[in-house]
């Protein structure tokens, strides 16, 4: 710790110093030195802002050298669209074993074929549409042609349950019950078969196709 001696002295320094400059006189010629100082600032800084903007001048790009640029840029653009589009993948094609295997079981295969095709608006879409309206003169189709067009789907192979076209011992107990049991459940449905075999037909059509199948059977 400091004795008591050393703080007075460092007070008493203090003292002193302060004294001399509180004595300090200021001249007269001090105070113009500022004056002048303070007038000549304006002119400094206002040439700074000039000096700045004949830089920014200096840096903008002539006429020349933007009709060049955008030249370059032009090229560029021609040089894409110039550019070969990307060849489009194949499309998979089933190897030589698939096909021995679809001509050897072609049941198996129509049992397992995709009922329906998803398609996209502006899109080629390769889909064979089921004719299941009426005939083009307007009158009901015969039972052949509406087997062929909607139920030979499911009763060529026996799908679903259903009895096989020309298969007695599957219709027989069938046919006992009755032509009316039988257009009943054709178009009303019945256990897996849905209402008309799912087709938007007449009810004459379906009775038609149920004599026929039932012809084929007897």
């Amino acid at each position: 710790m400091l004795s008591a001696a050393a703080i007075l002295g460092i007070a008493s320094i203090a003292v002193s110093q302060a004294e001399e400059i509180v004595d300090t006189p200021v001249s007269v010629s001090d105070v113009a030195e500022g004056q002048d100082a303070q007038e000549a600032a304006p002119e400094v800084l206002g040439e700074e802002p000039q000096a700045a903007a004949d830089t920014t001048d200096a840096a903008a790009p002539t006429e020349g050298e933007a009709a060049a640029e955008g030249d370059a840029a032009a090229e560029g653009e021609e040089t894409a669209a110039a550019a070969p589009a990307e060849d489009e993948e194949p499309i998979p094609k089933d190897t030589p074993q698939v096909q021995k295997l679809i001509s050897l079981y072609p049941t198996l295969i129509a049992r397992i074929h995709p009922v329906g095709t998803v398609c996209f608006e502006g899109e080629e879409c390769d889909v064979t549409a089921r004719s299941s309206g009426a005939s083009a003169d307007g009158e009901p189709r015969d039972g052949e042609a509406v087997y062929n067009a909607v139920c030979h789907t499911c009763h060529a192979t026996g799908l679903l349950g259903s009895p096989t076209f020309g298969d007695a011992g599957a219709w027989g107990a069938r046919i006992g019950k009755g032509k009316d049991t039988l257009y009943k459940h054709a178009i009303e449905g019945f256990n897996s078969m849905p209402a008309k075999g799912g087709a938007d037909i007449p009810d004459e059509e379906v009775q038609n196709a149920v004599d026929y199948m039932v012809a084929a059977a007897s």
